[in-house]
């Protein structure tokens, strides 16, 4: 098994192996803080098994899962803790609701052993963070896939889990939707302060999730950091088995101002910029999504005068990632970090370093409103 060095503030350590069938056998060394670990690979790579054998939805061959310095599984000292006593919450591409309870009665049903006015608060209080709080009245079938994802997220969290399991999540979902739960999660994981493990083959999800990637391959563990420096491996991309084509900038947004007579409105970012994008019939104050595709994003070197894009933002780089005749150049602007899909002599060319300084330049009709994308912080 390939091994890596000790993860600060380490809280979920796993070392696994399980054959999968006669061709895959998982061999997996895993390591993850108070952060959101992306698992990423292709289909049949293995991913789903790892996240049901941390689970305890299967039992390992041999190795260990140790959860807060607790032995979850320990083939060593033959412990295995069942499902119910590990204290881990599940999503799923399905949402495995109770189809004849109310969306109340879903959430309050991980909550039956605590007293009944802690209970009714822990609920008002995951309603809140998964937005959920109009709902609560609703059956499942009422619902879109969105909000019944989101009530799927607000019942694993209920009973304060120590560790959080996405297996796909968002691959049913539109857009918009798939979008705005990815906002969801990182708002969670803020507010709870518990690992989450999440399970993608997106490359979009990985970047815009993760703060720490495990590409898994055949089963193994071949690669693990910075979500961009994984996939930006050039003997990866140059096989064909990871693609940034399509990677969106997507972030959450409010609305400022309207300037109708020039066809345009005015966003302001969450913890970044303002944004003119073409005008939308929402008043001000509406709470959005906005994404802005990695390659119809421009660099310069500063402000530049004679365009017609109406977006010149200062930036600086925080990272370039190289492949082949390619490059993806990460830009932070306040809080915000931007993906820039360009060809590589543009790297060259405009002397793209770490640290340097930039405009970004954007066309408004390139900002693409995705949908409402309120999310409490």
């Amino acid at each position: 098994m390939s091994a890596s060095g000790p993860h600060p503030d380490e809280v979920l350590d796993v070392r696994l192996v399980h054959p999968v069938h006669s061709g895959l056998t998982l061999e997996v060394v895993l390591r993850l803080g108070r952060e959101i670990g992306v698992v990423f690979g292709p289909s049949g790579a293995g991913k789903t098994t790892l996240l049901r054998l941390i689970a305890g939805l299967a039992t390992p061959d041999s190795g260990h899962v140790h959860l807060e310095g607790e032995a979850l599984f320990d083939a060593a000292r033959r412990i295995d803790r069942p499902l119910r006593r590990r204290r881990v919450g599940m999503i799923f591409q399905d949402d495995w609701l109770f189809p004849h309870l109310s969306v109340a009665a879903n959430i309050r049903f991980g909550l039956k052993v605590w007293r009944r006015d802690q209970a009714e608060a822990r609920l008002a209080e995951v309603a809140t963070l998964c937005g959920v709080g109009a709902l609560l009245d609703r059956r499942p079938m009422t619902l879109s896939g969105g909000e019944r994802q989101r009530v799927g997220l607000a019942r694993a969290l209920a009973p304060r889990p120590r560790l959080l399991l996405c297996d796909e999540p968002v691959s049913a979902l539109d857009l918009s939707n798939r979008h705005a739960l990815l906002e969801r999660l990182r708002a969670v994981q803020r507010a709870e302060a518990i690992p989450v493990l999440y399970v993608t083959h997106s490359t979009s999800e990985a970047i815009a999730l993760g703060s720490r990637l495990f590409l898994l391959e055949h089963g193994k563990i071949v690669a693990e950091g910075a979500p961009l420096d994984v996939l930006s491996s050039a003997g990866r991309l140059a096989t064909g088995s990871i693609s940034f084509e399509g990677v969106r900038n997507v972030f959450a947004a409010v609305v400022e101002s309207h300037a109708p007579e020039h066809g345009a409105s005015r966003l302001r970012l969450d913890e970044g910029p303002e944004l003119i994008i073409p005008f939308l019939d929402r008043p001000p104050g509406s709470r959005l999504l906005v994404a802005i595709r990695a390659d119809e994003i421009l660099l310069a070197q500063g402000p530049t005068a004679g365009l017609s894009a109406r977006n010149q933002i200062p930036g600086l780089i925080e990272r370039v990632a190289p492949h082949g005749h390619e490059a993806e150049v990460v830009v932070r602007t306040g809080g915000l970090a931007w993906i820039v899909s360009l060809v590589e002599p543009a790297v060259e060319q405009l002397e793209l370093k770490p640290g340097a300084p930039v405009h970004l330049i954007i066309k408004a009709r390139s900002c693409h409103v995705l949908g409402e994308g309120a999310v409490g912080s």
